[in-house]
């Protein structure tokens, strides 16, 4: 079987590490017993904290270790678990054992990270000028704390080969899932999903952050430009003139606004369409092209497109699996 290990860390979140415990064991396990096959369990998990002795979840959950992190000889996985928001203070606390992670990641473990975890992932170095992705409240705190991490905000999950990173809470699923489907093959991962009634194949946290991501930073300026954009997004905007009536280039206008939000003003802009077209196919009954003229688009061919880029859905499919109930009734 293969060998998991879940980094558990004092005050985590602990779905964060639950679910991904629970993935591993019944991948081959829960769907056979349904199905009434032989049991074909695929891996061994464990869960380790960085001294072997218990830690406490951010909820008050006492988390009892199998070992310590010394006491790991060889894993195919690795897991860092949720720290919950006291970033600095896991860094601190996990000092340690970047070695220990940078030494198994050289013998070909696959090392992975969920939520605030990402934490002792970053300290090793390994993931400078790579790709990574942690829940969307913390992207700026990491950005800042990391600046040679090349932050994706909006991907629930991010695959550097060997170096795996997932949103937060319970994108750990996702990330085991992933993880299963990578080692095992897409069959043993959808059965499992399927057993533990765990949706498969997202893929963004768009849906879930909104655009609250790209409001939680400290440019007054940016955050003036964004207010003014809530109010008129449906207009026809230019940003060189938008850019102009702010006293700045075009240029640095996009720097600026990107490095505040982490987003460049088109693609903020388009998202502040998509947000408001959201809302109202959610609670309206309104036809999608009227939806899309209200929203600022010319022709509802764009809007389609961009509202399937930005959500991984179609209009339709968006207002069958959100629309209040009331709507359909009165339709």
């Amino acid at each position: 079987m293969k060998e998991i290990v879940l980094l558990a860390l004092d005050g985590g979140i602990a779905s964060t590490l639950i679910g991904p415990l629970e993935i591993f064991t019944y991948t081959g396990g829960m769907w056979n017993y349904l199905a009434g096959e032989p049991l074909q369990q695929q891996f061994h998990a464990r869960i380790a904290t960085i001294d072997g002795r218990p830690v406490v979840s951010r909820t008050g959950l006492q988390i009892n270790p199998d070992c310590s992190v010394d006491s790991v000889e060889t894993a195919d996985a690795i897991l860092v678990t949720s720290c919950g928001e006291d970033i600095e203070g896991a860094i601190r606390a996990g000092q340690p054992i970047a070695h220990w992670l940078i030494d198994h990641y050289q013998r070909g473990t696959i090392l992975g990270s969920v939520c605030s975890g990402l934490a002792l992932l970053a300290m090793t170095g390994l993931l400078d000028g790579k790709k990574a992705t942690t829940h969307w409240g913390m992207i700026e705190h990491f950005r800042k704390r990391f600046p040679s991490i090349n932050f994706q905000p909006d991907q629930l999950l991010v695959d550097e080969g060997r170096l795996l990173t997932a949103g937060g809470g319970y994108a750990g699923n996702d990330l085991s899932l992933y993880l299963v489907e990578k080692m095992c093959g897409k069959t043993l991962s959808k059965q499992c999903a399927d057993a533990l009634l765990l949706e498969t194949g997202r893929q963004l946290q768009t849906p879930f952050a909104g655009l609250l991501q790209h409001r939680l930073h400290g440019d007054e300026r940016v955050q003036e430009i964004q207010r003014w954009l809530d109010r008129h997004y449906m207009d026809e905007i230019n940003l060189d003139e938008l850019a102009a009536k702010n006293n700045m280039s075009t240029r640095n206008f996009i720097r600026r606004f990107k490095q505040a939000s982490g987003e460049t003003p088109l693609n903020y802009l388009q998202k502040l369409r998509v947000e408001a077209a959201k809302k109202l196919l959610e609670s309206s009954s309104m036809k999608i092209d009227s939806i899309a003229s209200k929203v600022g688009y010319q022709t509802e061919a764009h809007f389609r497109q961009l509202f399937r880029r930005y959500t991984s859905m179609t209009p339709a499919a968006f207002r069958n699996k959100h629309a209040d109930a009331a709507i359909f009734a009165r339709t």
